[in-house]
């Protein structure tokens, strides 16, 4: 188990892009607040193999209810990463198996 960030690092509502190890490899990977709960999803597009965020840290469309790729427009479920419009529609971005502990955001390995 890995400590990632502080719950109060990321504000309500808004996701932060991490560099951390995952399967024994550095990876990019976003982790997204929604009050309580939290959801982290390996910073790569299954559509084009580009990271989700090709503006830092800019992870969502614009009223925030999905998950966009910045460089074709894919969205994504912010709840399962299931792409629902796009080039990829069907695909899934790879989650992370993070928890929450006390305000600590934990990545399980």
């Amino acid at each position: 188990m890995r400590e990632l960030c502080k719950l109060e690092e990321i504000p309500n509502n808004e996701a932060k892009g991490l560099i951390t190890e995952v399967d024994g490899k550095q990876r990019n990977i976003f982790i997204i607040r929604k009050g309580k709960s939290v959801f982290g999803y390996i910073n790569w597009c299954p559509h084009n193999q580009v990271l989700i965020d090709q503006i830092p840290n800019k992870f969502f469309n614009a009223d925030k209810t999905f998950i966009q790729c910045s460089k074709h427009g894919a969205l994504f479920n912010i709840e399962d990463g299931l792409c629902i419009k796009g080039p990829c529609e069907g695909d899934q971005l790879k989650p992370l198996k993070i928890s929450l502990n006390t305000d600590m955001i934990i990545l399980k390995d």
